[in-house]
């Protein structure tokens, strides 16, 4: 496998994974059991959504954070640590600076309204509720933990090389250490549930650092493991690679077993029951359907990337805008007499050709965003 298919195949994982991302974020519109507090919720609602939302709400994340991950060592050797820095803040950190302070307000007013409470002043808005108990990031905590993660790889990257340590303390196979991240991350999933309930919900800390306690370290896992498989030259020509039939077995048996103890088999079940099969099932999704997805994009990126190229280059500009597109579409969509699963597929389609028409010509134009997307 050349260099180039190897790139254009992970080009095309990217994209892929921001589209699941749009497609849980309109499910979530039409799902069974939404919760209160989603911005915009349809009159009609299916129990296939619900289904959809929880698969959907495991491995892209997890995927994203792998590729971040896989491809930060040779931009860090190309830049030095300060360059890299430097450059991932203008790429990441201005980004996500920009969506929290001018996005973010508005989709917690969403919120806010979306429970029934009366809307107030902006300033009340502010202090009251946006700096309260309806902070959020929005789909902007992903660049506020990404550029967090590449800040401190960098710095221990920088440290480590100079002393001359690996960059992780242990060393294994391949199937080690993927078995060791997915033990670890279920136990402190578990045990993070335990505190937090319920098991995914968000931690504040200085209104900076916004993230789910149950999974970041599961993130942390998986973009330290991406960091080690390009050292190791995994997915590379000679290099290791998953078996695709294994990871396929997993990936279906383990997404299976998640939908099933989250509706069938852990309602009813005592709290301890529920949470330890939540957290055996969404981890196991989340590392084996990375990998499987992996394996078959590197496999197959030539006739993927002929599908996929023209949308591949926005596929981040595209994560930047979804929601602030796709929010609006879903509530015009809502008067429509037209089947739910129709609003979905078109929402899903014209978010991503919205957003792809505006990274073209309005972020990668314009004189001073062209400097971050």
């Amino acid at each position: 496998m050349s260099s180039q298919e190897r790139i254009t195949g992970f080009d095309s994982l990217r994209f892929f994974m921001v589209v699941l991302v749009i497609a849980l974020h309109s499910a979530m519109t039409y799902m069974e059991f939404v919760p209160a507090w989603w911005y915009v919720i349809d009159g009609e609602k299916s129990f296939e959504f619900a289904l959809l939302v929880v698969f959907l709400d495991s491995f892209p994340m997890t995927a994203l954070f792998f590729l971040a991950g896989y491809f930060a060592p040779p931009s860090l050797d190309k830049r030095g640590a300060r360059t890299f820095v430097r450059d991932k803040f203008t790429r990441v950190g201005i980004p996500w600076i920009l969506g929290l302070v001018f996005v973010a307000p508005f989709f917690a007013h969403a919120s806010l309204v979306a429970v029934g409470l009366p809307s107030p002043g902006v300033i009340e808005f502010v202090r009251g509720y946006f700096f309260g108990v309806f902070y959020q990031q929005g789909h902007y905590w992903f660049l506020g933990t990404l550029f967090l993660f590449l800040a401190v790889y960098a710095a221990y990257a920088d440290v480590s090389e100079r002393d001359g340590a690996p960059f992780l303390f242990f060393s294994s196979s391949p199937v080690g250490l993927i078995a060791g991240l997915w033990v670890v991350s279920v136990l402190t999933y578990f045990l993070s549930g335990k505190f937090v309930k319920p098991a995914v919900e968000w931690l504040n800390l200085g209104y900076v650092v916004y993230f789910q306690p149950a999974r970041i370290i599961g993130y942390i896992g998986v973009f330290a493991l991406g960091v080690h498989g390009w050292r190791s030259n995994w997915f590379k020509r000679g290099g290791w690679a998953p078996s695709l039939p294994v990871c396929g077995v997993l990936a279906v048996v383990s997404s299976v077993l998640l939908l099933a103890f989250t509706f069938y088999i852990s309602p009813g079940k005592s709290p301890i029951y529920a949470l330890t099969a939540e957290a055996i099932t969404y981890n196991a999704v989340c590392l084996s359907m990375t990998l499987f997805l992996s394996s078959v994009f590197m496999k197959a990126s030539g006739p993927i990337h002929n599908l996929t190229k023209y949308f591949e280059a926005n596929s981040y500009a595209i994560y930047w805008l979804h929601l602030i597109i796709l929010m609006p579409m879903l509530r015009m969509m809502k008067p429509l007499a037209i089947s739910i699963y129709l609003k979905w597929a078109a929402s899903l389609v014209a978010t991503i050709l919205v957003c792809d028409l505006l990274a073209r010509f309005v972020l990668k134009k314009a004189p001073l965003l062209k400097r971050f997307f």
